[in-house]
Order: structure tokens, then sequence, then C-alpha cells
């Protein structure tokens, strides 16, 4: 039996994961040119998935167009690689759900992490009948998914198995199997709208591990630049100039303070809130450190006896206006008793952190932030940092409390925020054969590869059902990306 590698081509109609796939594909196959690189690829076999909800034929047609298209070029470039179709008879036979409670728990992680992130939501109990269909649908394809790839590894000795993020229901399974078997998996994904390449080897992005080992590795490669770095990454901060992130701050005023949060007598203690479903279903490393309720929290501090002491302002992170219906009625019921900045806020993240005696922190990035500026943080619960000291860590709401009414909290060391810097601020991956050309616009070994505009137009109704499932309500105001986008065949966000 010969060694192989093999990559599974998921969600290629979604650029540029179809283009990141084939390019680390190729770094891995290029290492090893003696072993022969096989491609899985779905053929209309999964029954649900994050790019086809509802198993749409046209969309099927952009994903199986894609990949073949790409694999030709990969074949071109790398002769010994072969690709096989997944098709639903074949995950059929696969499906056995006789797996064990941690291997189903895992895969209903994924399930709900896809699901969360369609519709910004992380209470998978409010789910209507229609979304409870699509879960069913998503979970039993990642049981046949694991299935058939457990078959794959016990009869081919695998080297290395590049997977697409490994967080969501079409590549959760494929890493619990990897892990199973004792396989190397590799993952891949990219920040910035496609700008920046990522890749990870038996470890999630997302882990807490992968964090702190990587910022530890870019800060000593690049000690002696390493103020410089951190000093740049926070100006871009301040100034709402891209980093390897998405600005978020970009519609704030900077400088401004709402004039109610600068009438407040007291001290006070700046919350800053996130997405639940960002952290809710990503894995345990996050959960061992406690997943708690934002809004649930942040009631129990206002309505504690630091109120005595402390003013309350809770800025709303501006990804949160996308947030489902659910947990929008909730802040709306919050905002009856707190001073509550939305969303769309023009108040200054970084003019509130200085304006403010203590900053209190969720998972967002912010937290790192407000240590350089010099400000007290409490982080609460977990975050990409959590393994660095940069904030007074707690794992609870009560913890914070105690915290803040025994005056323990401490300015941790400004070096811990200018590491994590480092790490964003400089990019440590490399993939040779992948190019971002410009925001929607992708190349692998110096190929375009886009469908037919037939091909698009097919799938204009389809796209347009699965957005307004997802509770999208600005479809008509993105016709401005959309239209170029069926035009050229780009994926612009922006």
């Amino acid at each position: 039996m010969k060694n192989i590698n093999i990559s599974y081509l998921n969600l290629p109609a979604q650029s540029p994961s179809l283009e990141l796939n084939l390019s680390l594909s190729e770094k891995v196959h290029r290492d090893s040119l003696k072993i022969s690189h096989k491609f899985y690829m779905c053929d209309r076999a999964l029954s649900s998935c994050s790019v086809n909800l509802l198993k749409k034929k046209s969309i099927c047609d952009i994903c199986t167009f894609k990949a073949k298209k790409g694999f030709e070029i990969f074949n071109k470039r790398n002769p010994n690689s072969e690709l096989i179709k997944i098709s639903k008879k074949d995950l059929l036979k696969f499906f056995k759900n006789n797996l064990s409670k941690e291997i189903k728990d895992e895969l209903m992680l994924g399930v709900h992490s896809t699901i969360g992130s369609q519709l910004r939501l992380d209470n998978m109990d409010i789910l209507n009948k229609k979304w409870r269909k699509i879960k069913e649908n998503m979970y039993s394809s990642s049981v046949s998914l694991y299935n058939f790839f457990d078959k794959v590894l016990k009869t081919n000795k695998v080297n290395n198995f590049i997977i697409f993020n490994g967080r969501l229901s079409c590549a959760r399974p494929l890493v619990c199997v990897s892990k199973s078997n004792n396989i190397n998996y590799k993952l891949f994904d990219a920040t910035n709208n496609g700008q920046i390449p990522m890749y990870s080897t038996n470890e999630m992005f997302h882990s807490i591990n992968f964090e702190k080992k990587n910022a530890l590795r870019t800060y000593v490669k690049f000690y002696k630049e390493s103020k410089t770095i951190a000093s740049e990454y926070m100006r871009k901060k301040l100034n709402s100039i891209k980093t390897n992130d998405k600005v978020y701050t970009k519609n704030q005023i900077k400088g401004h303070i709402d004039i109610k949060i600068r009438s407040l007598k007291k001290p006070i203690i700046s919350i800053y809130s996130s997405s639940d479903d960002e952290y809710r279903f990503i894995g345990s490393d996050w959960a061992q450190y406690g997943l708690v309720d934002q809004i649930d929290g942040i009631f129990s501090l206002i309505n504690s006896d630091l109120s005595k002491k402390y003013d309350f302002v809770v800025k709303m992170h501006p990804n949160q206006k996308k947030m489902h219906p659910s947990i929008k009625k909730r802040y709306a019921e919050l905002s009856k008793h707190v001073n509550l900045l939305l969303p769309d806020n023009k108040t200054d993240t970084y003019s509130l952190i200085n304006f403010s005696k203590l900053i209190i922190n969720f998972c967002s990035t912010v937290g790192a932030e407000a240590n350089y500026l010099r400000k007290p943080v409490i982080q609460i619960g977990a975050s990409r940092f959590r393994a660095l000291p940069v904030a007074n860590y707690v794992s609870s709401i009560e913890d914070a409390i105690n915290l803040i009414r025994n005056n323990k909290i401490k300015i941790m060391p400004i070096r811990a925020s200018i590491v994590y810097f480092c790490y964003h601020g400089k990019t440590q991956f490399k993939l040779d054969s992948y190019k971002y050309i410009e925001d929607g616009v992708f190349k692998y070994g110096g190929e375009l590869i886009k469908t037919s505009f037939f091909m698009r137009v097919s799938a204009v109704y389809d796209k347009y059902i699965q957005g307004r499932l997802r509770g999208d309500e600005v479809i008509l105001s993105k016709l401005y990306l959309y239209i170029p986008n069926l035009i050229f065949g780009t994926t612009k966000v922006k």
C-alpha cells in the first residue's frame, strides 16, 4: 500500500476556499512529489451545507463545475494526482449513526457552528421548522462524511488530510475522523476577505494554543521590530485602517463620545460585547474557560452593588447589527436598564476606552488593545489571547464583580499586547500558488476559476431564497455588489 495525501474540495462555489485548497494541497504535494495526491469532491452528495442550505441544483452545479475545473488546473501543474467524486449514493452507504457520544457531540458542534454563523444565533432551541430540518440534514450528512472517510483512512496510508477551516458541518467530521485515525490534518482559511492565507497542522485556527504559539513565534522572529510593529498595528486600529482583519470602526467618528456618556458623573466601566455565535460553538478549549451569557452577565453587573460606585456603558460590536432578531430583542430590553451604544453608534471605540476607568471584555480583540492603551481590562471567559497575560482573566460574572469590589485589578504588561499584535501585524503564512487580486477575485496557479454567465444567472433565484432564509434584510441595498458579481463571476463582499 502506497502513501498518499488527500484533500476534500468542500464549498468550492465559495471563493477563495477552492483556490486556497488547491494552493495548500500543492504546497503539501510538492514537499513529497513521489506521493500521489487524491482529491475528493462532493458530487451533489450532501443534503445540506453552509453554501447550499437547501441543496438547490443550481448551486450544486456551480460547486461541481468549479471543483472539476480547479482540479484540472492542479493536475496540469501536478500530474501525480486524481479526482474522486462522492455521490449521494456513496454517502447513503455510510449512514450508520453508531458513533461514540463524544464524536456525535463534535459533529453536532459543527452543525450548530454552521447554523450559528448563518443566523448569527447562539440558541439552537428556538429554530423554526425549516431550520430544524436543515439541521437534521446537515447532521446526517456529517455522520455519513465521517463514516465515508473513516473507511478511506483505514484502507489507505494517508500522510496528510487537507481540509477547509475545520469548524463547519462539512469539515468538522473530517477533523474528527483524522483524530480518530491518528492522521495529520491541515486546515486552511484566509482573513480580510481572502487577502491573508493561513493554515495549521493538527489544531484549529480558533484554538487558544494556536494563537499563543504563533504569536510567540512571530514575536521572537521580529523581536527587534516588535514595538514598532505593535505601534503601527495600533495606529491603524485607532485610525480605522485595515490590518489583517476587517475594519469594523470605519463608520465611527474619531474622538466622538455621545454627550449622554460624557455627562455621566461616576467613573465609567465600559463593557465591550461580542457576537455570542462567534465563540459559542468553537470547541472544548474555549469551553473550559466558561461560555457566559453576555446579556445575563451584564444584567448581573449593573444590578450589583458596583452600581453605587460606577456608571456602566455597554458598547456593542459593530458586527452585532447582524444579530438574530431574538438576540436583538434581548439587547433592546437591556437598553432600558443601562447606557447601551448600538452597533451603528458613532462613538469611537478607542476614545471610549481612554474615557473609561475600567474595561470589561468578552472575546473581542478590544481587550488586548485596551491593555496596550494602558487601561485595566477584565476578560470574562475565553478569547483568542487568553493564554497571554493581556487581561485580568475570570470565568464568570461573579468573579469579575468580586475582582472589582475587592480592588484586585491590575494593569497587565504591555508586552503581552505587543506579542499579540506582532502575530496580527506580520503574517507567517505563505502559499506561492495563491494570489489575491482584489476583493472577490483570486487566482490559483495564475488562473481564475470561474463558472459561465448562464450558470451564475441560473443560481440567482436560489441564492435569493437562501438569503431570505438567513434573514438577509439588505439584499436590495447590496445590488451594487451582486450585479457585478453576476456579470463578472467575482465574489465581492464590499
